[in-house]
């Protein structure tokens, strides 16, 4: 059984590398966040959400 990977748009932000809006996507499991129109690609660091902080 293959294993799907969750992923985010993340919504109303462009790209720096080739200024298109709304084609980032959010990879929690990897911490990448990836243009889906030109195929750039950042790092991050996805902090685990729920708690106080």
């Amino acid at each position: 059984m293959p294993v799907v990977e969750i992923s985010h748009l993340l919504d109303e932000l462009t790209c720096a590398a080739c200024g298109t809006r709304n084609a980032l996507w959010l990879y929690p499991i990897r911490g990448v966040v990836e243009c889906r129109e030109c195929g750039e690609k950042a790092t991050v660091i996805v902090e685990p959400s729920g708690g106080d902080q």
